[in-house]
């Protein structure tokens, strides 16, 4: 008594609003919050600052390139969420 009826189609064992998915390792499915907020680009970016403590001016124009990366390799740490 209690059986779906499938009269007008979709799919046995799924609900209405739900879809069948076939992944690839490394794939991942997004909840409607995510696909919500997806490709929101910069603005939903977080600020970061960064405070830097040399001894003098020279001292961090000597190291500033090393500093650069330094600041590049965390933020691509943090796109990867690590």
């Amino acid at each position: 008594a209690g059986a779906p009826r499938m009269h007008a189609g979709g799919w046995a064992g799924i609900k209405p609003d739900e879809v069948p998915a076939i992944l690839q390792r490394g794939e991942r499915v997004l909840s409607r919050r995510e696909a919500a907020g997806y490709g929101q680009g910069q603005s939903s970016a977080p600020n970061v600052n960064v405070t830097i403590m040399a001894r003098d001016a020279e001292s961090f124009r000597q190291s500033r390139t090393q500093v650069a990366a330094d600041i590049a390799r965390a933020v691509s740490l943090g796109r990867r969420g690590m």
